[in-house]
């Protein structure tokens, strides 16, 4: 697609947003931290070597757990404080809780740096300990620290890339979305230039502050976000008057579908969608089970049973929308029956999939399954393997990419047009009657809302099937209700 500016300004914005307010609260809160750990270090103004050990652990313990883990951890947490886990706010609660111990050992080690002679000299001029941290460490500390501020905001920009899996946004979400996900290399290079022009501005303000020892530009900085951040508030706030359904997707081709869902919503309805979009296939159910959002659209019904098998969702089925036909696709063979002995076979590695692709194979007779494992059979649950297939578990992204060094792959239909097939290419295709019909999905309490009814006539519009099948032509999209064509 061409360079979408929209998306683009509102991504940056929503990155610019995320990494002020964390950075204010990871820096603010990890000086704390790290002038703790200075002062009661041994031989320090206040030596307490318990107390030491104890926060040096929990600081040790924060920088060791890799971000998208802490991020899914503090779920429960972030629902606490900001009232949801999903979206751009929620984001700002593992970003600067992440940060916190990184700057805290920055400014440890820079609060170090001071040089003995001036703590006693502060000492004979019978300043107190108080008195010394404002006066002297501190003050001393502060190009290093303004530097480590740099470094810790540059991190921070590093790590809001991940927040797509939560519904964040932020540029590196849409680089995951339209670059990687739907091979836009437009997108990915214009997000990769932002992310660039960025990291050099903070770069440079951090060094033109450390070389002046001031925060007031940081401080202007910080001032126009703030009017900034104000403004988008209160825009957010005049528009929020109208009916509103939150609705959860995976990103990919549906974002262009509820484009469409949109303005037939607002146009037919009155109805405001607000479209939430993951990177991944296990928080949409999370995020609809805990109210963040009113439904979701992205799964079928095997895979929402095995979710409410496991984690008992109170999440029910509230209308079906369309079957989308998975098959295997080879650059190399023309026909399934030129499939070599121990090829190499590409498969989805997503729970929503994985089991389709196998089941596919077996109905084919390449290979058998054990009953017991259902409609998510993995390579292990395979029995009888006459071929002596070999199986490489990717992301159903990637697989396209991987097409010429495996001997077929499995690809949803997301991702048909851009591998440049079309689906009557297909080895071997799912036909209309598999149970994988995509639903709208609902809190189960909620199944005879009104408000919900009122999403199942806008997905099942001639508009939304219109634009669905102009996306998957040729059978790739096959509405799974009763219409009018």
């Amino acid at each position: 697609m061409l360079i979408a500016p929209q998306i683009l300004w509102s991504s940056t914005w929503d990155t610019l947003y995320m990494v002020f307010i964390a950075s204010i609260l990871s820096i603010a809160s990890g000086l704390g931290v790290g002038l703790l750990l200075y002062i009661s270090a041994r031989e320090s103004i206040w030596p307490h070597k318990n107390f030491y050990r104890l926060l040096s652990l929990s600081v040790n313990i924060g920088r060791s757990i890799p971000f998208v883990i802490l991020m899914i951890a503090l779920i429960p947490i972030t629902r606490f404080i900001i009232g949801t886990s999903i979206g751009t706010n929620a984001s700002i609660i593992p970003l600067a809780v992440a940060a916190l111990p990184f700057y805290a050992r920055i400014a440890e080690t820079a609060f170090r740096q001071v040089a003995p002679g001036l703590l006693e000299a502060a000492k004979a001029m019978g300043l107190t300990p108080w008195q010394t941290i404002i006066k002297v460490v501190v003050p001393e500390s502060k190009v290093a620290l303004l530097e480590g501020a740099t470094l810790t905001i540059i991190a921070l920009i590093a790590y809001s890339s991940i927040v797509g899996m939560i519904g964040g946004g932020g540029l590196g979400d849409v680089a995951i979305r339209y670059g990687y996900q739907r091979f836009d290399v437009g997108m990915m290079l214009a997000t990769i230039v932002i992310l660039v022009l960025l990291v050099q501005a903070v770069q440079w303000l951090g060094d033109f502050s450390a070389k002046k020892r001031t925060v007031l530009w940081w401080g202007l900085v910080a001032l126009l976000l703030l009017l900034a951040t104000g403004a988008q508030s209160f825009n957010v706030h005049q528009t929020n008057n109208s009916q509103r359904i939150t609705v959860g997707i995976v990103g990919g081709p549906m974002e262009q579908i509820m484009q469409v869902a949109e303005e037939v919503a607002a146009k037919d309805y009155g109805v405001v969608l607000n479209i939430v979009v993951f990177d991944d296939y296990v928080l949409p159910n999370q995020a609809l089970n805990n109210g963040d959002i009113d439904a979701n659209i992205f799964q079928h019904q095997p895979y929402l049973d095995a979710q409410i098998k496991a984690h008992g969702y109170k999440i029910s089925a509230l209308a079906k929308t369309f079957v989308y036909p998975l098959g295997f696709y080879s650059t190399t063979l023309t026909t399934i029956k030129q499939l070599p002995t121990g090829a190499l076979v590409a498969i989805p590695n997503d729970p929503s999939n994985e089991g389709r692709a196998l089941a596919l194979l077996q109905k084919n007779g390449l290979i058998t399954l054990n009953a017991s494992a259902g409609l998510f059979a993995t390579p292990k649950d395979i029995l009888t393997n006459p071929e002596h297939l070999q199986f490489k578990e990717l992301d159903a992204a990637d697989i396209p990419r991987a097409l010429p060094d495996v001997s077929i792959g499995a690809l949803t239909d997301d991702y048909v047009s851009v591998a440049h097939f079309t689906v009557n290419q297909a080895l071997l295709r799912e036909g209309a009657d598999v149970p994988y019909a995509n639903i709208i999905a609902v809190q189960t309490a909620r199944l005879h809302d009104p408000k919900l009814q009122v999403l199942v006539a806008i997905m099942h519009s001639k508009e939304v099937v219109k634009e669905t099948e102009l996306l998957f032509p040729d059978g790739a999209a096959i509405p799974a209700w009763k219409h009018d064509p």
